[in-house]
């Protein structure tokens, strides 16, 4: 089960770095303006929607890349198995918190509105989030472990929503131009 998942992490790390890939792929010719842009070049809804869904692509692959990392490393340390757990959902938690506050910031800084995309993204993250906080107090602190299964489960569709939430963007642009070239 446990090389399973390992799998499912490495193919969701790859999708959403495709996803990000695709964005710079797609809009070529204003990578500058995608990565650099201020209120200013945001003219129309569609623009705000685009760099809200690239910046709901970067802020998800770079935070779920981090705290992977993170987490991974956390098996590695020598100490009580307890504490371990107690650290291991508690930064994961964590990580959850910083994605909703750094897509958060990020759009402050941009100056541009939340898409659908957005939302749904810190929904998705706030729920994970809960589930990783309930789950520090059953499994962290109280020792049952009798939802470790189901918490598994709702994770990792949680995580797979996200990323495919995310490439729904990228997806929707690369359809419209090839059916617009046929026609």
């Amino acid at each position: 089960m446990n090389d399973f998942l390992e799998i499912l992490v490495l193919a969701l790390m790859g999708v959403g770095s495709v996803v990000v890939i695709s964005f710079l792929y797609l809009f070529k010719e204003r990578w500058l303006e995608l990565v650099f842009a201020r209120h200013k070049s945001l003219k129309n809804k569609s623009d705000h929607e685009l760099h809200s869904c690239f910046l709901t692509a970067l802020t998800t692959v770079a935070s779920f890349l981090l705290f992977q990392h993170l987490l991974d490393y956390l098996f590695e340390l020598q100490m009580d198995k307890m504490i371990r757990r107690q650290i291991y959902y508690f930064i994961s938690a964590c990580g959850n918190a910083s994605f909703i506050i750094a897509l958060t910031l990020l759009h402050a800084i941009r100056e541009c509105t939340f898409s659908p995309v957005a939302r749904y993204a810190c929904y998705l993250s706030l729920t994970s989030m809960i589930i990783k906080t309930l789950q520090l107090a059953l499994h962290g602190y109280l020792d049952i472990s009798m939802f470790n299964v189901y918490y598994n489960i709702a994770i990792y569709l949680l995580l797979t929503t996200q990323i495919l939430l995310v490439a729904q963007y990228p997806f929707n642009i690369y359809m419209q131009r090839k059916y617009a070239k046929e026609y």
